[in-house]
């Protein structure tokens, strides 16, 4: 299995603080059966930069060193949502996902700021794909899934977390995260891990969960198949069409425009 999403660099954002404790938390990893981890630090102005490739290579390549090849540990970041995205991946101050064109966003818990479909748009005509992190933990998102859904039409992906689909995160983000699931509106699960403690990666009951609700091939696609994609940096595997909602003739314009480009 593939984690797409998970804190494991040491002293660089609210993961954890030593190495060793990364070493730990990256054993744990290959335990739950990980075999490869995409390291994504916080890219958050005035909190946690991350924006040098050199510096957190370097950091990377330490954790390596110490926790040898299970598992696999390869770079990305998860970026805090702002308007001028696009201008920043001009000017790689943001890391890619395993150095492909897959782009982590994020969102505060509890907003999600005006006006976000024309950036998450844009980016795909220069060749981006963003996708969404833990949208099942944002209220936003939890009380509007239709807007949720107008994203994932205009070519945005979703990345549900481990710990929501097992409750772990609450009711909400578990009737969110089973609700989205069988809609088809979940592209990847990922653990999202902080640390060994209150976030470890956990990965297995997840799975179980996940084919006892959707199937076993949904399963398999959702923590294998498009995570494999992901890091391969090829189209994902499972990738389901959504049904326009009626009179929404923007999203009908997005999606077409999409589509010829993709062709």
């Amino acid at each position: 299995m593939i984690d797409i999403h998970h804190h494991c660099l040491p002293g660089v954002d609210d993961g954890p603080r030593t190495l060793a404790e990364s070493v730990d938390q990256c054993r744990m990893a290959a335990d739950e059966g990980i075999e490869t981890i995409v390291a994504t630090p916080h890219v958050l102005r005035g909190r946690w930069k991350n924006t040098s490739r050199t510096q957190l290579t370097s950091i990377l390549d330490e954790l390596r060193g110490k926790v040898g090849e299970n598992p696999r540990i390869v770079l990305g970041s998860e970026y805090f949502f702002a308007h001028d995205m696009d201008e920043m991946l001009r000017g790689e101050s943001i890391i890619p996902l395993a150095g492909g064109r897959y782009i982590l966003v994020e969102f505060a818990s509890n907003a999600v700021p005006p006006l976000v479909r024309e950036p998450l748009y844009r980016i795909q005509l220069e060749g981006w794909t963003p996708v969404i992190a833990h949208p099942e933990r944002n209220i936003i998102f939890q009380s509007k899934p239709e807007f949720l859904a107008s994203l994932i039409r205009i070519g945005v992906k979703t990345q549900v977390t481990t710990g929501s689909i097992t409750g772990e995160f609450g009711p909400e983000a578990q009737a969110a995260a089973t609700d989205w699931l069988r809609r088809g509106w979940v592209h990847v699960m990922a653990t999202d891990a902080h640390n060994g403690t209150k976030r470890p990666p956990r990965f297995r009951a997840a799975r179980e969960r996940v084919a006892d609700l959707a199937g076993e091939q949904i399963a398999q696609a959702l923590f294998v198949d498009n995570p494999k994609s992901i890091v391969e940096n090829r189209g994902l595997v499972y990738d389901p069409d959504l049904p326009e909602a009626s009179g929404n003739e923007s999203g009908r314009l997005f999606s077409r425009i999409r589509k010829m480009l993709t062709r």
